[in-house]
């Protein structure tokens, strides 16, 4: 049996409900590389005289029970009988793994026996793969006597092995590996698994499940042959709070079931608990030792966010309690520099490009916590937590139905999307969010469902939608029409995009197809909204007006400097002087927080405490005054913003980090002497990274 179908037969027996666009984002395959690969698999079926896999128009997969049995015994058969003829990319995992699972040197005839290739594939092989491995600082050592040997970090050796996991899902590869070397087969340790995880109160996404049962045969193996990182996990801050935690219980159990792993060393055992925690839902109500600390640090989070963003929100304790569920197990993860992959960073970054870089900018100063760059794709989950805080969409009026909105991705995923479905369907009464493994507790009656094209359910009597946790507004737009259908609810008088695009064709030629219609359903999308309610974006040199900006301004101390950044706000009409003692008043007992990098402060205060217009001061002063923050005293600048919502300024405080990230304009600022130079040197910023229309 060939690899590739191999895999696809795997993935189709691990993954019930699975559709050809699930398949294509975890298996890195175009649609139509998805379809080919299972034609090749009915053929198989035919040999058989069994049912073939079909697919429906919405692109699920079904798969006969009869046909599932069918397609576990031939898996069975291959796993026996035959072998496996990798493709390069396959050949590069196997071969790091096999380097990875060996305690000692491995030969060149060792690579050519094992994967029936001649000497010149092996060895340009291997110079790819050291090609790879090289960008991580990880070498394979080569000696002439003995063959070829990893070198480097263990704890980055370890990384790469995660990486590989959870980047290929080759299980063809990984079980071949395990038959070899006479490891715990993955039905073993998927069952032990389960059972602890119960037992502990752990709950695994599928993908996590799957993942995590490779990873961990493998790292024991590793561990058990004498590579050790115990020494650099042991330098590592507070690990030792772990073992109040429910994962580290989780892991000593799970570990009882699987040989000579007793003298397993403390640091290890920690190493693996941190896995387990990098993958587990945050929940603040449980008393764990890391509580406090993780508390603080997320504390500290929404306190910068909200200074970056110019944003005020009252629901702070729901919030924490979001950010708490992710940022716990991203702060595992960081600590341990484990990988992560993050299928929707991309489509994050599409989406809600300005929130990325302000969230960005946020965890900037905690990279040093963890001595790395956050990583994108966890600036990317953070940023769709975020986003979902964010409400203002008008939805349809429809009545009051239960919604259920499963989500098998993760926390970072269930947020935004439940948010997201939450301002499309505000007369909808949504239930909180689920994963697939916990659809069978639910008790309450449900109207409609909403599923993630991650989760898999198995669900004929209710309505289910099919949803994509990050959803551009043609998609809302489609999505809105089709709960109306299932649900059976009169639609308002929205027009259809395609219907209006084949009007336009009729009496003009159309460029863009695609980009028509998307513009026309984000237009329909909220067509019958109060024109006043639509939110605008404003640039940076749309607040920025030369009229608030006053350059050398002399000032005794951070009370005055704060003032008179102020004052031309207060003539302008943009604040009232409410607005200006209120943010004294805040200042009062900490001010060190609103210097948001060196030299630079950021004053603003809640809109209700006297916001009139979304606007921007900005001001140089002629000595730094120290506002207590030892880390970027003494401050010569100071931006005052006045927004009157959470929304419309985003993307000009977005601009606006852009800017204090370049080291020119503060040489500029220092020698201005006029407004004008400061926003005609904004406008050629927004201009050379084209954000300004």
């Amino acid at each position: 049996m060939e690899s590739d179908v191999y895999t696809s037969i795997r993935t189709l027996l691990t993954h019930p409900g699975i559709t050809v666009h699930e398949i294509s984002a975890m298996d890195g395959l175009s649609l139509r590389q998805v379809r080919y690969r299972i034609s090749k698999i009915n053929k198989l079926l035919s040999e058989k005289k069994a049912k073939q896999i079909s697919i429906r128009q919405d692109n699920d997969i079904l798969v006969d029970e009869n046909t599932r049995s069918v397609l576990q015994k031939m898996l069975q058969d291959a796993k026996e009988n035959e072998r496996f003829y990798f493709n390069k990319e396959e050949r590069l995992v196997y071969m790091f793994l096999l380097l990875f699972l060996n305690e000692s040197y491995v030969s060149l005839n060792h690579f050519m026996d094992q994967l029936n290739c001649s000497r010149s594939t092996v060895l340009m092989d291997l110079k790819a793969l050291q090609n790879q491995l090289e960008k991580d600082d990880i070498r394979v050592e080569y000696n002439r006597m003995q063959g070829y040997l990893l070198s480097g970090s263990e704890i980055n050796i370890r990384r790469i092995m995660m990486r590989t996991i959870i980047y290929n899902r080759y299980s063809g590869v990984y079980d071949t590996l395990i038959d070899e070397y006479h490891l715990p087969l993955y039905e073993y340790s998927r069952l032990v698994i389960q059972e602890m995880a119960a037992n502990n109160h752990i709950q695994f996404v599928e993908d996590r499940l799957y993942e995590f049962i490779y990873i961990f045969t493998f790292l024991q193996e590793r561990i058990r042959n004498g590579r050790s990182a115990a020494e650099g996990i042991e330098k590592l801050p507070n690990i030792d709070i772990m073992s109040s935690t429910k994962e580290y219980r989780f892991t000593l159990a799970l570990l009882k079931n699987y040989p000579q792993t007793d003298q397993m060393k403390p640091a290890e055992i920690k190493y693996v608990s941190s896995w387990v925690l990098g993958i587990s839902y945050g929940d603040v109500t449980e008393p764990t030792q890391d509580r406090d600390y993780i508390s603080d640090l997320v504390e500290k989070i929404m306190t910068r966010f909200e200074l970056l963003s110019g944003a005020h929100y009252s629901n702070q304790e729901a919030i924490f309690t979001q950010l708490y569920a992710h940022f716990r197990p991203a702060y595992y993860r960081l600590l341990f520099h484990l990988p992560i992959f993050n299928p929707l960073t991309q489509s994050v970054r599409n989406e809600y490009q300005d929130l990325y870089d302000l969230v960005d900018e946020t965890m900037r100063p905690f990279s040093t916590l963890f001595g790395e760059t956050i990583p994108e794709d966890e600036i990317a989950y953070l940023t769709m937590h975020f986003a979902g805080i964010y409400g203002g969409k008008k939805a349809t009026g429809i009545e009051q139905k239960n919604a259920l909105v499963i989500c098998s991705n993760g926390v970072g995923s269930s947020a935004i999307l439940y948010n997201e479905l939450k301002t499309m369907f505000p007369s909808l009464n949504f239930l909180p969010p689920i994963e697939a493994a916990q659809y069978a507790e639910v008790n309450v009656h449900v109207d409609i469902i909403f599923a993630s094209r991650y989760a898999q359910i198995d669900e004929d009597k209710i309505p289910i939608v099919r949803v994509n946790p990050v959803m551009t507004a043609e998609e809302q737009y489609q999505i809105i029409r089709s709960v109306h259908q299932q649900l059976d609810i009169n639609e308002p008088g929205r027009p259809n995009t395609v219907a209006v695009i084949n009007i336009i064709r009729k009496y003009a030629d159309i460029e863009n197809t695609e980009g028509l219609e998307a513009e026309l359903s984000e237009y329909f999308l909220h067509l019958d909204e109060p024109l006043q309610k639509e939110i605008h974006q404003l640039h940076l040199v749309d607040l920025l007006q030369p009229s608030l900006i006053r350059l050398n301004v002399e000032a005794s101390d951070w009370k005055e400097a704060v003032v008179k950044s102020y004052e031309p706000l207060l003539a302008n009409e943009c604040i009232t002087q409410n607005y200006v003692d209120a943010t004294l008043k805040a200042l009062e007992t900490s001010r060190g927080y609103i210097v948001i990098t060196k030299h630079v402060a950021l004053a603003h205060t809640k809109p209700e405490d006297g916001a009139l217009k979304t606007s921007m001061g900005f001001c140089t002063l002629k000595r730094g005054i120290a506002f207590g923050n030892k880390d970027n005293d003494p401050v010569k600048y100071i931006f005052s913003l006045s927004a009157t919502d959470n929304q419309t300024h985003l993307l000009a405080m977005a601009e606006l980090l852009n800017v204090l990230n370049d080291p020119e304009f503060f040489t500029m600022a220092d020698k201005a002497e006029s407004p004008q130079e400061i926003l005609d040197f904004i406008r050629a910023k927004q201009k050379q990274h084209g954000t300004q229309n």
